[in-house]
């Protein structure tokens, strides 16, 4: 079994509605998905959910990394995935959503080799995980219908994005959003490093009367001693997103002290492989995971479904990102959402996918050690 052709395409997402967070409002996700086919036929998907915000990624630069990452692919054996991933690392520094989606197809071509559903292939604990779903940041008369609209459903968890110009609008938000779901729903809140520390312990003192539950990523990601003093001086568990990009900034979390939960995204910690050492680093210091989303359409929340049904230490997932979008560059979903759970098949690898070309431009193709433009 050998690499012997890598597509790239480049497409759109389009959001139903704008989301707004502390860094800013979107409309829409410029994804890369990328195909990579073995010597027999064999296909396995990727993608990619560049975050100039988070990542400091864009489209344009995921397709410059994978032009030098794919073409030194060519002729190895997927099945080689340490060295595989070796190469990968190796061959341009950080580019993390880049790297994801090749460690995405990668890992979808060899459990479908295999014959196995990618969550059995790494082990597998569950074929279904419970998920949240987010509130943005908007007006109190859109946050109120929204959260009707999520008990209607009957969804269990959600999360609010808070750390807007004004905490009174952020607390009032959060108090409308308890009067309407009452007790049995459980409530996180979101500020996405919009907070100072001492502002981010004044702010989660104001909302603990609302019942929530944890609260991620108060302060700057690289305020890691911050983060800290905000966890001894909270009454409400802390999670570091952010803050963890790679398996050494969870062990710096771990020495500081600084989160009682880690939520991990593929896109950050460059796919699966990272992601399974971040769990297992977070598991040893007694340190429970979520796994989390950008923007990202429906391959790569399978890919992040099937990780999280691989891992025991992953309680809950927030993987609604595909739920809030007109088109998912597929054309149809991956993975179920059933009764607030993400829900795998048996389908081999990632599930049954089907590209929606109509949604896709091909720019690159490589084979046989040489790449062709199609731009």
């Amino acid at each position: 079994m050998a690499i012997v052709r890598a597509e790239v395409f480049k497409g759109t997402t389009y959001y139903k509605s704008p989301f707004t967070i502390s860094l800013g409002t979107s409309y829409k996700s410029e994804e890369v998905v990328i195909k990579i086919v073995d010597d027999s036929g064999l296909e396995g998907f990727g993608e990619a959910s560049p975050s100039r915000m988070i990542l400091g990624e864009t489209q344009d630069t995921v397709i410059s990394a994978l032009d030098i990452i794919l073409p030194s692919l060519i002729g190895l054996e997927p099945e080689m995935l340490e060295y595989v991933s070796y190469v990968i690392e190796n061959s341009i520094y950080r580019n993390s959503s880049a790297k994801a989606s090749v460690d995405i197809a990668l890992h979808d071509l060899i459990s479908k080799k295999y014959k196995m559903p990618l969550f059995k292939y790494l082990g597998g604990y569950s074929n279904k995980v419970l998920t949240d779903i987010t509130i943005g940041i908007k007006s109190i008369e859109e946050t109120v219908k929204e959260a009707k609209e999520l008990l209607e459903q009957k969804v269990r968890i959600i999360k609010v994005k808070v750390g807007s110009e004004s905490l009174d609008e952020d607390i009032s938000r959060l108090k409308a959003i308890r009067e309407v779901v009452g007790n049995n729903v459980k409530l996180f809140i979101d500020a996405n490093q919009a907070w100072s520390v001492k502002r981010a312990i004044y702010a989660i003192n104001k909302m603990q009367r609302y019942e929530i539950e944890l609260v991620e990523q108060p302060v700057k990601a690289h305020d890691v001693d911050g983060l800290s003093f905000v966890k001894r001086n909270s009454s409400v568990p802390i999670m570091a997103d952010e803050s963890v990009h790679s398996p050494e900034d969870a062990v710096e979390i771990v020495k500081k002290g600084a989160a009682d939960f880690i939520n991990i995204k593929l896109m950050k910690s460059g796919g699966i492989r990272n992601a399974r050492k971040i769990a297992a680093i977070s598991e040893s210091a007694g340190i429970k995971n979520i796994v989390g989303c950008m923007m990202e359409g429906t391959i790569s929340i399978a890919a992040a479904t099937h990780f999280a049904c691989s891992t025991k230490n992953v309680i809950f997932v927030d993987l609604d990102s595909d739920l809030g979008l007109k088109n998912t560059l597929t054309k149809k979903s991956v993975v179920e959402y059933r009764d607030s759970y993400r829900v795998l098949s048996e389908d081999y690898g990632l599930g049954n996918i089907e590209l929606a070309y109509d949604e896709l431009k091909l720019v690159k193709v490589y084979e046989e050690k040489k790449s062709n433009s199609v731009f």
